[in-house]
């Protein structure tokens, strides 16, 4: 019995950071990083996209969040369908998450937009690693018989569903990426459940305005919405140049009780060529964690295959 407490409490120990608040990890360039959140998204590059994403939270502290994402997308059948895939890997401490998104999409045209309903099947395996040379004892970890030495694993699998509506000029969504909520308690022998995954509710929006022929502001929201957590949200104002370069800020709420948010992000990137995309994010904390940590950093490429050309894009300039 005492092993089984010790190893809930481990748990609880590893989530802290983010299961308070949300379990899923942050991305501060979701608006390129859509379908992460919301798998009606696929397809809607029109052509066939892959992309990739490295995210180093709270540089400074040990053990704090780390994430890896490479998805891909592409449309089939005169582009009304779109799938796609993302494969993530997210780290806290001791424990590792590695998620694998399968994911489907149908399009349809609605006025002057396309409307479309996504659906998600994943699979995640959890990691504990009690081996970690991290780990420290007073008399040593070995003398303690109740913390069984080696890697606790735990699979679970999911489903999620979402729906998106874009025109040239702006796009709202919906999605919840994971409706059960699974067990992920590593030790099945308990009667009760203690870690459970918990419902994410995602609504996203933006638009884009031209101020000028060269000059576009597009202000875009994430809102997450998580069971028994506080409401939060980003909330981006970006601008861009010939539609190749973007600058932006973020404010993210969050943080500790009474403080002034989770944190201020920048964000720069360019276009590389038509179809390589490059960006980065830096966030600035705003809760009491900034006397330890030295921000977050986060850096994406986003790579499009046969994209439209120029003069495509000049005769019906498309935004989202």
């Amino acid at each position: 019995m005492m092993m089984k407490c010790i190893y809930i409490m481990v748990f609880i120990i590893g989530m802290s950071f983010s299961a308070f608040s949300q379990q899923e990890q942050l991305y501060t360039q979701f608006m390129f990083n859509k379908m992460v959140f919301n798998p009606a998204y696929a397809g809607n590059e029109e052509v066939a996209c892959a992309n990739v994403l490295f995210r180093e939270q709270w540089v400074g502290i040990e053990g704090a969040p780390s994430t890896q994402l490479f998805s891909f997308n592409m449309p089939l059948a005169n582009r009304r369908i779109g799938l796609g895939l993302n494969l993530v890997r997210h780290n806290i401490g001791i424990t590792e998450k590695l998620t694998l998104d399968a994911i489907y999409a149908y399009r349809l045209k609605l006025n002057s937009g396309t409307l479309s309903m996504g659906v998600q099947a994943s699979t995640r395996r959890f990691d504990m690693d009690f081996t970690d040379p991290r780990l420290v004892a007073i008399q040593g970890l070995s003398q303690d018989q109740a913390i069984q030495m080696e890697k606790l694993s735990k699979n679970v699998i999911n489903f999620g569903f979402g729906v998106y509506y874009n025109t040239n000029t702006f796009f709202v969504g919906a999605a919840i990426p994971r409706l059960s909520k699974a067990d992920i308690d590593f030790d099945d022998d308990l009667d009760l459940i203690f870690s459970s995954e918990v419902r994410h509710f995602y609504l996203m929006g933006g638009a884009a305005f031209a101020s000028s022929e060269n000059w576009t502001l597009k202000p875009q929201a994430l809102i997450k919405i998580v069971e028994n957590a506080p409401f939060d949200m980003d909330l981006s104002f970006m601008t861009t140049y010939q539609e190749k370069y973007h600058a932006g800020l973020t404010y993210r709420l969050g943080g500790n009780n009474g403080g002034l948010g989770e944190s201020l992000d920048m964000i720069f990137g360019f276009q590389i060529n038509p179809q390589l995309m490059a960006g980065f994010a830096y966030d600035y904390s705003l809760s009491d964690l900034a006397e330890y940590t030295n921000g977050s950093v986060e850096l994406t490429l986003n790579y499009c295959f046969n994209k439209r050309n120029d003069q495509e894009e000049i005769i019906n300039p498309r935004y989202f």
